[in-house]
C-alpha cells in the first residue's frame, strides 16, 4: 500500500490497514515529512500525533516536484495494491497522481481518496479540517451544555473518515479478488459525520424538532449519565428500556412506587418529566456510596461504570490485562504505544516501529529494483 497522506484522516486509514497486515509505504516530503511530525515533542521528542497514527509504517522520503523521482514513484505505484491520497483539493492532479494517471501504471489498483467534502458540490474545492467539519456538520452545535457549545475533544472527524476509508478499501480488495478489477474508493469527512448524526435527522424530518445540547444528559433516556454517590465519586448508568426501568426501581433504588407514577411509564414520558424525576433520583444516589450503586446496578444487569480521571484510565485493569499497550522501537529508542484494537483469530497485531523521516527510502526502492543511478539522484 502506498500512502500519500498527511494529518490524521489518511494516516488513520493506512494505520488500520497496516494493523490488519498491509505493508504501508508512507510517502513523505524530504526535510519536512507529515505535518504531524512538528506538532509537539511529547513522546520523548517525537510528536504524539505522529506516533499515534504512523507506528508500523515504512517512511519513504521523495520530493515529488523533482522529475528525477519519477521512476521511483512509478515503481512504488506498480508494486502497490492500494494507493491512498488525502491531501488538499487539487494536490493529486498537480502531482500527476490523479486516479487516471495512477491507474495507467497499475490498472487493477484500488485508488482510495479521502477528501473534506467530496469531489463535487459547492464545497468540493474547500480545505477541510476536523474542527471546521465538526462545525459544518452540526457536531459542535450538538455538543456541550445548553448555555455553551463545545467541540468534541478528540479528532472524531478524522477518525471517522479514516475508519470509513479503511472499511471501503477492504471491501474493494475483496471485490478485486473475485473480479480482478481495481476500484475507486472515495470517502469525505463531511459525509462521514452527516452519517453519524444518527437519530437526530428523523426528529427534524418527522417532527420538525431541532436537537438541543444536553451536556451529560441524553435526549431520550432518563436516568442516564454521570451521577454522584455519597462519597462524591461519579458513576455512569444508562436505563435504556422498560425492563431496565422496572429493575432499577424495584431492585436498585428500592422505589417501586415510581413504577406506578403515570409520568414515568414510558421512555418518552420520563424524558418529558426529567426536570422532576432527575432531582429526585439525585437525592437517592447521595444516600449510598458509588461502589454500592455500581454493585447494585451490575447485579440488576443495567449498564454502569465508574467515571474515571485520565490517570486512572491509564491504570485501568482491563487496559493492563488486555495487551493494548506495547513498547516499540522509534528514532528516540523504545517508547510505549497504544496497539491495535482489533483481534484476528484471537491475536492482536504487532503495532510495529515508529519510522524516522525517510528511514526506509533506500531499502524500499532497492526492493523494487530501482536502479542505483536513480537512487543516487533522489537520495
Amino acid at each position: 500500500m502506498l500512502a500519500c497522506e498527511v494529518g490524521l484522516a489518511g494516516p488513520m486509514c493506512s494505520r488500520l490497514l497496516g494493523d490488519l497486515g498491509a505493508d504501508v509505504i508512507k510517502l513523505e516530503r524530504p526535510g519536512h515529512g507529515d505535518v504531524t511530525r512538528g506538532w509537539d515533542t511529547a513522546a520523548n521528542g517525537i510528536a504524539s500525533g505522529f506516533v499515534w497514527m504512523n507506528r508500523g509504517k515504512r517512511s519513504v522520503a521523495l520530493d515529488l516536484r523533482d522529475p528525477a523521482v519519477l521512476p521511483a514513484v512509478e515503481a512504488l505505484i506498480r508494486d502497490s495494491d492500494v494507493f491512498l491520497v488525502n491531501f488538499s483539493p487539487g494536490w493529486a492532479d498537480s502531482m500527476g497522481l490523479d486516479e487516471t494517471s495512477v491507474r495507467g501504471l497499475r490498472e487493477d489498483i484500488v485508488y482510495t481518496e479521502i477528501s473534506g467534502y467530496g469531489s463535487d458540490g459547492p464545497y468540493a474545492d474547500k480545505n477541510a479540517y476536523d474542527l471546521v467539519v465538526q462545525g459544518e456538520t452540526g457536531l459542535i452545535a450538538l455538543t456541550g451544555t445548553p448555555e455553551e457549545p463545545t467541540r468534541i475533544s478528540l479528532p472524531i472527524v478524522d477518525i471517522g473518515a479514516g475508519s470509513n476509508a479503511a472499511i471501503a478499501t477492504l471491501a474493494a480488495l475483496v471485490r478485486k479478488t473475485a473480479t480482478g478489477e481495481g476500484a475507486s474508493v472515495s470517502v469525505s469527512m463531511f459525509d462521514s459525520m452527516i452519517d453519524w448524526l444518527g437519530y437526530y435527522p428523523h426528529f427534524w424530518w418527522h417532527r420538525g424538532e431541532a436537537p438541543t445540547r444536553w451536556g451529560l444528559r441524553h435526549p431520550l433516556f432518563v436516568p442516564y449519565g454521570p451521577k454522584k454517590g455519597s462519597d462524591n465519586r461519579y458513576f455512569n448508568l444508562a436505563v435504556l428500556s422498560a425492563e431496565h426501568w422496572r429493575l432499577f426501581c424495584s431492585d436498585v433504588i428500592e422505589r417501586p412506587d415510581l413504577l406506578d407514577d403515570a409520568r414515568y411509564i414510558t421512555l418518552e414520558s420520563r424524558a418529558e418529566h426529567r426536570d422532576v424525576l432527575e432531582p429526585e433520583l439525585d437525592r437517592v444516589f447521595l444516600t449510598r456510596s458509588t461502589a454500592t450503586w455500581v454493585e447494585a446496578l451490575e447485579a440488576a444487569g443495567i449498564p454502569c461504570g465508574l467515571v474515571r480521571e485520565f490517570p486512572e484510565v491509564m491504570e485501568h485493569p482491563q487496559l493492563l490485562q488486555g495487551g493494548m499497550i506495547s513498547r516499540v522501537d522509534s528514532p528516540v529508542g523504545e517508547i510505549p504505544v497504544i496497539g491495535s484494537p482489533i483481534l484476528v483469530g484471537g491475536d492482536r497485531a504487532d503495532p510495529g516501529a515508529v519510522p524516522g523521516l525517510g528511514e526506509h527510502t533506500r531499502a524500499v526502492l532497492t526492493e523494487l529494483g530501482v536502479p542505483e543511478d536513480v537512487l543516487e539522484a533522489v537520495l
